[in-house]
């Protein structure tokens, strides 16, 4: 009798993998992770989204999300030259402004004793001002209005620039509107180019006296300030000029806890971890370590893409990084905040992000959607690709003949999947065929009186399947349709093989 043997497998926890080679992989790594994210304990493949508000003409290019004191949150959406109301569910109504050039939007939130305002610029219209009910034109002098690219809000103040240029410019405190005073980084910036972007770091995770402003240049030189009152050298000065990588697009700065993290060519980095290292070593230093090659492939390639932003979904322990794949096309680099392990989107049409009331909503071409909502997107099944990193279950010289894989499904409805090894490394062949699980007969409606499993309970799925082939090392690959099994989490894997000869 052949000497059959058993081998568990965990799910691949730590991620998808493109840093290690295919045959030094961690085994909790995978070569690839599609539509699945990373947990603690277990992978999960990933929420569906459904249309918010639909029939936009124009792609939605900016989601704002005004949050004021007091009072409902709304969320408005920018599409060719106009803005909408997109807080409430249907179709597109009349827009709330129109007449603009561009819907490519930079703004903050300022609350003044006039009330609370978003403050926008994208470097084509004049800034604008909305306080929950209309928009106005902000009465801002000093710079060429129409031009202010970007802003943020730091110490109170609120500071902007101008596209293509190193001089930014700073309100009184408080204000959104009035005089803006000029302050020149010309002489500050080595590596030249233009001021991308403003940003402040809370060190310690609050916002005080202790806040550094951070000027980001299309060069990827950080320009750290730290002081209160910019027109005072007392109290505001130059800490440092630091090499990050140069940034990806506009909206490429998220706050992260105490932190600010930064999307560039050289990867995502923390602005904590990657100012004490060298430039040799921005690569190592960067959260997205592990999966740094498809981040510096995909900026080789799409840099000047529209469509690069980093988003935080704290309800889910979720930091997702939109990545252009192709014109009007996008992948989503999606991270647990917790473990860091990474995976990858697919087949979510996201060109912005927006959190309100905790929910995540995304604009693509006709629509804003609501993501992470159901198991499929607007109907359509979700397809989950896992490939495992290739296991040379005890000895890489042994041959081994793969009998079968087990994997461990825990799922609220009935689960298609497919399952196979991948021997030798040969990952790269076609995926296997999903089909629809035999454990249907446990569901309610198809099983005797009193012992069926409702469909809203949680089971577990470990139906064995066949597999075949003889390698020296196998790779589990699984594929998971979504849909009527709701979310599929896959804790593990079980494999029997028969062990053979050496080499």
């Amino acid at each position: 009798m052949a000497d059959v043997r058993a081998a568990s497998l965990p799910a691949p926890v730590g991620g998808w993998d493109v840093l290690h080679a295919i045959a030094d992989m961690p085994p909790q790594n995978a070569v690839r992770l599609d539509n699945w994210f990373c947990e603690p304990d277990r992978v999960e493949t990933r929420g569906g989204y459904t249309s918010h508000v639909t029939g936009f003409v124009d792609t939605v290019d900016t989601l704002f999300a005004y949050r004021p004191p007091s009072g409902g949150d709304k969320l408005l959406a920018a599409a060719g030259g106009s803005i909408f109301d997109a807080t409430i569910a249907g179709p597109v109504g009349t827009a709330v402004a129109v007449g603009f050039t561009s819907a490519r939007w930079q703004y903050v939130q300022v609350t003044t004793t006039g009330g609370h305002f978003i403050l926008a610029v994208n470097g084509a219209d004049a800034p604008i001002l909305y306080n929950g009910s209309v928009v106005t034109a902000a009465a801002i002098t000093g710079p060429t209005v129409a031009n202010l690219a970007w802003t943020n809000l730091h110490q109170s103040r609120v500071w902007t620039g101008e596209r293509n240029s190193l001089v930014t410019w700073y309100l009184a405190p408080n204000a959104i509107a009035g005089a803006a005073v000029q302050f020149d980084l010309t002489s500050v910036a080595t590596m030249g180019g233009s001021i991308t972007t403003m940003a402040t770091w809370s060190r310690d995770g609050g916002a005080g006296a202790d806040d550094t402003a951070v000027f980001i240049t299309s060069e990827g030189e950080a320009l750290i300030y730290a002081g209160t009152d910019p027109s005072n050298a007392a109290t505001w000065g130059l800490q440092g000029v630091f090499r990050i990588g140069r940034p990806l697009g506009r909206r490429c700065v998220v706050k992260f806890g105490a932190d600010l993290c930064v999307f560039t060519e050289d990867g995502i980095v923390l602005l904590s971890q990657i100012l004490p290292v060298d430039a040799s070593q921005r690569s190592a230093a960067a959260i997205s370590n592990q999966i740094n090659a498809a981040v510096t492939a995909a900026a080789r390639e799409y840099a000047n893409s529209f469509g690069w932003e980093p988003f935080l979904y704290p309800a889910r322990n979720m930091a997702i990084f939109n990545v252009p794949i192709a014109s009007g096309a996008f992948d989503q680099y999606a991270f647990n905040t917790i473990t860091r392990a990474p995976s990858r989107f697919t087949e979510v049409p996201a060109r912005c992000w927006a959190l309100i009331g905790g929910l995540p909503y995304f604009g693509s071409t006709t629509s804003v959607c609501l993501f992470d909502n159901g198991s499929t997107d607007n109907g359509a099944t979700i397809n989950a690709v896992a490939i495992q990193a290739p296991n040379a279950f005890g000895s890489r010289p042994q041959k081994k003949m793969f009998r079968r894989a087990q994997p461990i499904l825990r799922v609220t409805g009935v689960p298609s999947f497919g399952v196979d090894i991948a021997l030798d490394y040969r990952t790269f062949y076609a995926l296997p065929a999903v089909v629809a699980s035999d454990v249907r007969d446990f569901f309610w409606d198809n099983a005797y009186w009193d012992s069926a499993i409702w469909l809203t309970d949680t089971i577990v799925i470990d139906e064995m399947r066949g597999v075949r082939g003889i390698g020296r090392t196998g790779a589990v690959r699984l594929v998971v349709d979504t849909g009527a099994a709701g979310r599929v989490s896959w804790v593990g894997t079980n494999v029997l093989y028969v062990p053979g000869g050496l080499l």
